[in-house]
């Protein structure tokens, strides 16, 4: 789909058209700040949940005895390898919601060109392959094109060949963090990971807790500790995972009615504003739940 994308791309400037409306410019603005955002954070929640596990795992290290270095790997299942295909997806969003800001942005070009530049970069990581060498040259040429005849209509066919092409590949990432932040028992998704690994460090320390033989005050402090983490991580990832399916399942509804509003100026409904709503909250949440 992103490849699909960027052949749209190239015959941008053979389309002609009007701007865009004032109902499009503040819908297309509201989506992409949001989906910014919420690019933004998800792809520093992946590598704070990758972090996260290889902290509890080293305190199980330390509290349980029958750990032996192999039989426990420090990272499972949040591989560095799996851990780049999110970053990649989420840096994705990210600048999806960055180069549509631009694209509504009444300075008209500024930033545009490191917009466009950027997602160019991040293409092959998301599409997990090169691009053809074609596609690369044809990118790079209508990037430095981009500058002072990037005219109002332009930018319009561009924000409307973009969201169009765009709206599968949004769906996609969206079901993607709905998974990946879901703590469902069958979940293979990154949350749940670590969830599941918090409760094993819960687990190991309360059975030490519980125990008649007296501790050291130096064990009990490890021991204490030890809970501590794992209770902070078991509450930390129930209050993420609403908030954050919430904001994904509101990107797929938001998504549609942005196509909706491109291809039909008068079109309006609240699905991008409670999308803007639902994301703004996740913020402000996750500011208060940052490691």
């Amino acid at each position: 789909m992103l490849l699909k994308t960027m052949h749209c791309l190239l015959f941008i400037f053979l389309i002609s058209g009007c701007g865009l409306n004032h109902n499009q410019l503040v819908k297309t603005k509201s989506f992409g700040t949001a989906t910014e955002d919420l690019g933004k954070i998800s792809e520093q929640e992946f590598l704070n949940i990758r972090n996260g596990i290889i902290e509890i795992n080293k305190t199980l290290l330390l509290i349980d005895s029958s750990k032996k270095s192999n039989s426990l790997v420090l990272d499972k299942p949040t591989y560095a390898s799996d851990t780049a295909k999110r970053i990649a997806a989420s840096k994705s969003l990210k600048l999806y919601g960055e180069l549509l800001n631009q694209l509504a942005n009444e300075k008209r070009t500024d930033n545009l060109q490191s917009a466009a530049a950027k997602l160019l970069e991040s293409s092959s990581t998301a599409l997990d392959k090169e691009l053809p060498e074609e596609t690369k040259n044809a990118l790079n040429t209508l990037i430095v094109n981009l500058g002072s005849m990037w005219v109002e209509k332009k930018k319009a066919d561009a924000a409307k060949e973009i969201i169009n092409a765009y709206q599968a590949s949004v769906t996609k990432l969206a079901d993607l963090l709905y998974e990946d932040f879901s703590l469902d028992q069958q979940s293979q998704g990154y949350l749940k990971a670590y969830e599941r690994t918090a409760v094993r460090l819960k687990n190991a320390s309360m059975k030490l807790l519980d125990e008649e033989n007296q501790h050291s005050i130096s064990e009990r402090e490890h021991v204490i500790h030890a809970y501590t983490l794992a209770e902070t991580a078991i509450n930390r990832a129930k209050e993420l995972s609403t908030k954050a399916q919430q904001s994904a399942m509101q990107l797929k509804t938001a998504n549609a009615e942005l196509v909706n509003v491109i291809n039909n100026p008068q079109y309006s409904s609240d699905d991008i504003k409670n999308y803007a709503k639902q994301v703004q909250e996740f913020v402000n949440l996750y500011q208060v739940l940052s490691r």
